[in-house]
């Protein structure tokens, strides 16, 4: 990548962001002399008004408010498209650091991630967009919102269908909403049950604050599945959840029919402490851009915007707690209890829950599955719901759980 930071090319990103709506938009209000140092060179300009100006070689004369550092192989993979700010500055996954104000950069997280995706686009022409993952195809069942006091906590849920139970738990920042679409459409053959966590917009805040380990949450649905009556259901859940199902399955291992794990496993140690305390300060603007990064590129724009309303919808004070529980999460010694089917379903672009982990988590499950959906990323039950639902009702068609 000879061509790319030298003085000609950041003429034209700066060009590219200043015609970039959505950077424009996002900046509007941002004031801050900004530093590039990649390893070879220096870069600094100053980003007001929605615009990038006084681009420079070398550090700013008077100082920079913010720096981002990281060597030059580095900001290739972000030229490449291979990586981003949110990966690049994720703990064991990128080697982006960030100097000076560093609230000031996570205050501004979206400006800042768009910014380096600017960087992506210099001097290329856009990419062809591949053929969008398929539309959902509801069953008809109608989803009953439901409540039910549990633990001294008033508990909100969804079901639809009916049959064997498949009880839902949604990931970190999430709610029951996530699997509206597997309400929809696994409605034809079984009861779904989705429920929103305690703190997690329907269900109450417990007296003593949100949960912070997946402990806590993992002996609050043993209770829940309990008061409803289920006997030996399967269980889904997604990130936060997916490692919450395997801790479930964990703690018993005769009590499940079947486990899927979306885009869990059983060790992710990839929140900084950094991070969890910004997510006090702006959350809604944190998670947005964590969502942003993690769709995949199958996913249509209507169902990538749905994604990131989702998520958006818990207080910042429960958003920390989960990605606590989640960066704390350790369950390589005990998954191994695991004696249900486990099936380990990750998205293809999910860079959070990698490949590896997943390969890894399965080694230490004897028996277990794992299956891949192309162009999807973190968050596959409301990226492509079809494949997702079509993929776990295989799995369970093939544990004779119809």
């Amino acid at each position: 990548m000879a061509e790319t930071l030298t003085s000609a090319w950041w003429d034209a990103f700066a060009s590219e962001a200043n015609h970039d709506t959505r950077f424009n938009d996002a900046a509007k209000y941002f004031h801050g002399r900004i530093q590039i140092d990649y390893g070879t060179g220096v870069t600094s300009f100053l980003v007001a008004g929605g615009r990038v100006l006084d681009v420079m070689d070398g550090p700013a004369p008077r100082g920079a408010d913010v720096v981002f550092r990281a060597p030059r192989d580095e900001w290739d993979r972000i030229v490449a498209r291979e990586s981003d700010f949110m990966k690049a500055t994720t703990p064991g996954l990128g080697r982006l650091e960030i100097d000076g104000d560093t609230v000031l950069a996570m205050d501004n997280i979206r400006v800042v991630h768009l910014l380096l995706k600017v960087m992506a686009r210099v001097g290329r022409r856009p990419a062809p967009a591949p053929a969008p993952s398929p539309d959902p195809r509801p069953s008809g069942e109608p989803t009953v919102g439901r409540y039910i006091t549990v633990d001294g906590i008033r508990t909100y849920y969804e079901e639809a269908g009916q049959g064997p139970a498949i009880v839902c738990f949604h990931a970190a920042c999430q709610d029951s909403l996530m699997y509206r679409y597997v309400l929809d459409s696994l409605s034809d053959q079984y009861r779904v049950i989705a429920v929103d966590a305690p703190g997690h917009v329907k269900t109450d805040l417990p007296a003593d604050g949100p949960f912070q380990s997946l402990t806590r949450h993992a002996e609050f649905n043993e209770a829940f599945m309990e008061a409803l009556g289920l006997s030996k259901p399967s269980i889904m859940g997604c990130s936060m959840g997916g490692n919450l199902v395997l801790e479930l399955a964990a703690r018993r291992p005769q009590a499940y029919a079947a486990v899927i794990s979306s885009c869990g496993a059983d060790y992710t140690p990839t929140m900084s402490g950094f991070l969890l305390e910004m997510l006090l300060r702006n959350g809604q603007q944190i998670v947005e851009t964590f969502c942003e990064s993690l769709t995949g590129a199958r996913t249509p724009e209507h169902r990538a915007r749905e994604a990131v309303w989702q998520i958006r919808r818990n207080v910042p004070e429960v958003m920390a707690g989960d990605l606590i529980g989640y960066a704390g999460f350790d369950l390589r010694e005990h998954v191994g209890r695991i004696e249900a089917p486990v099936l380990l379903l990750r998205g293809e672009a999910d860079w959070l829950v990698s490949k590896e982990q997943v390969e890894a988590t399965q080694s230490r499950i004897p028996g277990s599955q794992v299956a891949v959906l192309h162009g999807t990323g973190h968050y596959p039950m409301i990226e492509n719901p079809f494949e997702f639902n079509e993929a776990v009702r295989g799995f369970l068609h093939q544990n004779g759980y119809k």
